[in-house]
C-alpha cells in the first residue's frame, strides 16, 4: 500500500493544485447545494438540470440516476455527521425498491450507491436488506452462455439487451456482489469482468464502451476509446477489479490510465475524440480521476496517479462548469447562479439532443473525489 505523502507547497500554490482549504470549500458548496435541490424535488428524484438553470426535471422511479440521489445524502451524512442527513438517504433508499424487478444490469448503479453505501457506513438495517435482495435477484441474471450479466432491455437496453454487454455498472457490479457473503456472487463478479476485460479491451488501454453477443462471439458496438465517459467507466470498473482480485487487472488499469492521459490531454475532456466541434464532459474526467485515486493506492511508485487525478479535479473546481467558488478570494460568481453547481455533465435529454446538465450522479462523483483527497475516505468506497 502507497503511504500518503503530501504535495509540495510550490504544487499547491502554483494554481495547479487545490490546497486543503480550497478542497473544503468545494466540498461545502456541494454539499449545501444538495439542501436546495432537496426542497425542490420533494419525494421525486432529481434527474438532471439543464447548465445552471436551477430547474430540475424530476422522476417518480429514479431511472439509474435515483441510487446517486440517496448516494448524495449517505455521503453527506458521513461528511457532516448529521443524523438528519442520514434519515434522509434512509428514505431516498426504500424509495428506490420497486426497481428491484427492472431488467437491466444498471440496477447495480442503483443499489450498490444507493443501498449498499448505507450498509457499508451505518450499519444500516433496511439498506442491508435492500442490497442483500438486489445482489441475489442480480446475480440470477447471470447468462452461462456468454459469461456475463447482459446489459438487459429496460432503461434503454431495448429489445437487444439481453445480447448486450456494457462497461458503464462495472465498478458497481463488482463491489456489490463482492459485498454479499455468498462466494458464488464473488464469482459471477470475477467472470463478469473477465469476460468484458477481453471482449471490450483492446491491449492499449483503450475500451469499447459495449459489444453484442451472437453466433456464439462479442462484436464491439462503438470504438475503442472514443466515449470520455465510456472509458472512465471502464477505468473504474478495472480499477475496483485490481483492488480485489490484483492482476490482470492491475495491468489492465494501469493501461487504460495511461491511455486516458495521452488521449485527452486537455483537464476538461470532449465528451466524443470523434467530435472535436461537440460538447465537454467534465464529469468523465472525475470517473477518471477516482480510478487513478485507487491505482496511487495500489502501485509503490503511485504518487503521480494521485497528482494526475487532483490536477483535473481541481482544474474542474477551477472552471465555468462550477459555480460560486472563490480561488484565492478573487474569482467572484458570475451572474445570479446558485453556488455548488457542477454543470459538466453531457447528457442526453431525449433521443436526439446531448446537453450539458448538474446531476445527482456528477455531483456524488465530485465530492467523492474530493473526499478522497482530504484523506477523508478511501477511493475504492466509491
Amino acid at each position: 500500500m502507497l503511504e500518503k505523502t503530501r504535495y509540495s507547497i510550490e504544487e499547491q500554490s502554483s494554481g495547479v493544485l487545490l490546497n486543503p482549504a480550497e478542497m473544503k470549500q468545494a466540498l461545502e458548496l456541494l454539499v449545501q447545494r444538495m439542501g436546495t435541490i432537496h426542497s425542490s424535488c420533494a419525494n421525486s428524484f432529481p434527474l438532471y438540470s439543464p447548465k445552471v438553470a436551477d430547474r430540475w426535471i424530476l422522476s417518480a422511479g429514479g431511472s439509474w440516476v435515483g441510487g446517486y440521489w440517496g448516494a448524495c445524502w449517505w455521503l453527506r451524512s458521513r461528511i457532516t455527521g448529521s443524523l438528519s442527513d442520514r434519515h434522509k438517504a434512509a428514505a431516498i433508499c426504500q424509495r428506490l425498491s420497486p426497481k428491484m424487478a427492472t431488467d437491466s444490469i444498471n440496477r447495480n448503479l442503483i443499489f450498490w450507491y444507493g443501498a449498499a453505501l448505507g450498509d457499508l457506513w451505518f450499519s444500516d438495517a433496511k439498506a442491508r436488506g435492500l442490497a442483500s435482495a438486489s445482489i441475489s435477484t442480480i446475480a440470477s441474471s447471470y447468462d452461462p452462455e456468454m459469461h456475463c450479466i447482459p446489459l438487459g432491455r429496460d432503461m434503454g437496453g431495448g429489445k437487444e439487451g439481453h445480447q448486450l454487454i456494457s462497461v458503464d455498472s462495472l465498478a458497481p457490479l463488482i463491489q456489490l456482489l463482492n459485498h454479499s457473503e455468498d462466494s458464488a456472487h464473488h464469482q459471477v463478479a470475477r467472470t463478469h469482468a473477465s469476460t468484458l476485460a477481453g471482449v471490450c479491451g483492446i491491449g492499449n488501454g483503450a475500451f469499447h464502451p459495449g459489444a453484442r453477443f451472437a453466433d456464439g462471439h462479442f462484436r464491439p458496438t462503438e470504438p475503442a476509446g472514443v466515449w470520455s465517459r465510456g472509458q472512465a467507466w471502464a477505468m473504474l470498473g478495472l480499477s475496483r477489479a485490481a483492488a480485489l482480485w490484483g492482476e490482470p487487472y492491475l495491468t489492465c488499469t494501469l493501461r487504460a490510465c495511461e491511455y486516458w492521459k495521452r488521449s485527452r490531454l486537455a483537464l476538461l475532456p470532449l465528451n466524443r475524440l470523434d467530435d472535436p466541434s461537440g460538447l465537454a464532459d467534465p464529469s468523465s474526467s472525475v470517473i477518471a480521476s477516482l480510478a487513478m485515486l485507487t491505482l496511487a493506492e495500489l502501485l509503490a511508485d503511485g504518487m503521480q496517479w494521485r497528482a494526475s487525478a487532483h490536477r483535473e479535479i481541481a482544474a474542474i473546481v477551477r472552471s465555468d462548469y462550477f459555480t460560486g467558488f472563490h480561488e484565492n478570494g478573487s474569482h467572484v460568481k458570475s451572474g445570479d447562479s446558485p453556488s455548488g453547481i457542477f454543470w459538466g455533465c453531457c447528457y442526453k435529454t431525449n433521443s436526439n439532443k446531448e446537453e450539458m446538465v448538474e446531476s445527482a450522479w456528477g455531483s456524488f462523483f465530485l465530492m467523492a473525489a474530493l473526499c478522497v483527497l482530504l484523506d477523508m475516505l478511501k477511493p475504492n468506497e466509491f
